[in-house]
């Protein structure tokens, strides 16, 4: 199994999609296999490694090949939404990556970010380049001047994925949230 395939739809996929409407105008920044484009109308996806662009474009998905860590070929406020869904650990300066989706964002327009928990399991990942706590996250984008509404953490624990398929939810169950909460 590739790098892609294990970064396909979380079980709770509920945690994302529900602060964007279904026609809102979405760009998924660092996009891998592009699976939230089967739950919005006007999606668009990018990532930087051509395996995940090919596996979905493969599926039909609107996915670009671009380097998020460069300006990204779009005009200004063209999107409502933008998802930055674990890629900010990911890049080599999360500041630009940040400046450029306020750029593109419309508005009036919501972002939501996430990056697995400095205290967890950020280092699991090779590829991770950088750890975020609540805080640094927080601050990261209110800097850029965001509003920030609220930050939390997503429950990455070992057999989150099996136990998702198992209760059928779209969205995590608040004890799976409580957990993740625990200091290891």
């Amino acid at each position: 199994m590739g790098y892609v395939d294990w970064h396909d739809q979380p079980g709770y996929f509920r945690d994302v999609t529900r602060h964007f409407r279904a026609d809102a105008k979405v760009l998924d920044v660092g996009c891998g296999s592009g699976w939230l484009s089967e739950h919005f109308e006007h999606y668009t996806g990018v990532d930087s490694q051509p395996e995940a662009v090919a596996a979905a474009q493969g599926r039909d998905r609107n996915v670009l090949q671009a380097d998020v860590d460069e300006p990204l070929p779009f005009d200004d406020a063209s999107f409502e939404g933008v998802i930055l869904k674990d890629v900010l650990e990911h890049v080599r300066d999360p500041v630009s990556v940040v400046r450029e989706v306020l750029r593109l964002l419309e508005p009036g327009g919501r972002v939501f970010a996430s990056s697995p928990d400095a205290q967890r399991w950020v280092w699991d990942d090779y590829t991770h380049r950088r750890p975020f706590t609540r805080k640094s996250l927080r601050l990261l984008f209110a800097d850029q001047g965001f509003e920030v509404e609220r930050v939390g953490h997503e429950s990455v624990m070992p057999g989150i994925g099996i136990v998702s398929r198992h209760t059928r939810r779209k969205r995590r169950p608040r004890t799976l949230g409580a957990l993740a909460r625990l200091p290891i």
